[in-house]
């Protein structure tokens, strides 16, 4: 019980540090000091706005006009007409100093009083003509609560402009040090945290990288007649290899193992076979079509790449899955990129084919009816105006 009464208090603080009001602080008059410009990318802790408050309120008249809710938005907010919220505020920033982002400024103002404050809260029935600041207070806290039914946030910014102007230039006037402090209790802008799970499938690893080899397939499977038999999850491996051959060996689970052999001939490297162990018996497969591409060059197939057996006997064939391999005959790493792609489909598909020999036929019967056009020939005789007029009688 008592673990859970030193935990709650605990856990509360810790909720409240999390949603700690931040809001900017806008601070003009009588500045001792003129501060530095401060980073709008951190936020003053309670220690450091107090410490500010200590070197720029020495021996003056402190007057905060609290707002309910204030961002930085709003010392730039303009109305239809262009025309700013904040005169005044705008006509003092070359003596003013601005804080855009304090944590719990009205709190650290609070604190840093001591009790000395005097609180005036400026609401709709009273008049701001009638708030009035006595030169004999040290600390001076209004509240600005004043906000009318349909007024535009523009408008209400505006009469606070003009009843801050209005308070401190009284108190100038009549002599007074004055230090104004403009700020508010909580933002008025206030990006909401949307909190999200995307759900979202297990990556597949369909990469096996190894010493000397690198090789994606979606599948690998091992048909046995009837039977089909994936071959997954992979247990262990080990790589040999010279500078012609080198043979990779993937241990699979149930005392399964398949030897990837592959060859170097001529500036080409090739797939030669593929020798499969199982618990009792070891068999050659050879692919059914040459599986091959140029030294440096990666094999790429998007159809199956089927590895057979020639024992009538003992009918097996091992099925890799959109396929792209390479050897190295050399030590690699898993940083070793696939080199440029060599596809097992050849430039001269069946559609390409296809669309070739309609190619043909067209040219074709464009030359014939060219031809034939050329072999037309004009009458070796014709009507002489001048002459008897040739006449072809019905009977002939």
């Amino acid at each position: 019980m008592a673990y859970c009464r030193l935990v709650f208090p605990l856990l509360v603080l810790s909720v409240v540090n999390c949603y700690a009001s931040v809001a900017p602080v806008y601070m003009w008059g009588d500045l001792p000091q003129h501060l530095s410009e401060a980073n709008p990318l951190t936020t003053l802790n309670d220690e450091e706005f107090a410490q500010i408050l200590k070197e720029e309120t020495a021996e003056s008249l402190v007057v905060v006009f609290a707002e309910q809710t204030l961002s930085v938005e709003d010392f730039s907010r303009r109305d239809d007409d262009g025309l700013p919220s904040f005169n005044y505020l705008h006509s003092k920033i070359g003596s003013a100093a601005y804080l855009p982002s304090v944590a719990n400024p009205l709190e650290v103002l609070k604190t840093f009083a001591d009790g000395s404050e005097t609180t005036i809260d400026l609401t709709n029935a009273v008049s701001s003509d009638d708030i009035s600041v006595k030169s004999s207070d040290k600390f001076v806290i209004i509240n600005l609560k004043d906000a009318l039914e349909d007024e535009s946030r523009n408008a209400y910014l505006r009469r606070h402009d003009e009843f801050m102007q209005n308070t401190v230039s009284k108190l100038q006037e009549n002599g007074v040090k004055v230090v104004a402090i403009y700020t508010a209790y909580s933002p008025s802008w206030i990006i909401p945290v949307s909190h999200s799970r995307a759900r979202r499938a297990a990556s597949r690893n369909d990469f096996i990288d190894l010493i000397g080899l690198r090789l994606h397939a979606k599948s690998i499977s091992l048909k046995s007649r009837n039977e089909t038999i994936p071959l997954t999850p992979l247990v262990s491996s080990n790589t040999t290899f010279d500078t012609d051959v080198m043979n990779t060996t993937l241990v699979y689970e149930n005392d399964t193992s398949i030897m990837l052999n592959f060859v170097m001939k001529g500036g080409y490297w090739y797939f030669d076979s593929v020798t499969l162990s199982l618990s009792t018996f070891l068999e050659n497969l050879y692919p059914v079509e040459e599986v091959f591409a140029i030294e440096g060059f990666s094999y790429r197939c998007a159809e199956n790449v089927r590895f057979a057996s020639v024992n009538d006997t003992r009918d097996y064939t091992l099925n890799f899955e959109n396929l792209k391999i390479q050897p190295f005959f050399e030590n690699t790493n898993s940083s070793t990129p696939f080199g440029d792609s060599f596809n097992c489909v050849g430039f001269f598909s069946a559609p390409i084919w296809a669309g070739l020999f309609v190619t043909f036929i067209l040219l074709a019967i464009t030359f014939y009816g060219i031809m034939m056009m050329m072999d037309i020939r004009t009458m070796d005789r014709f009507d002489d105006p001048k002459g008897k007029t040739i006449t072809i009688n019905a009977g002939e």
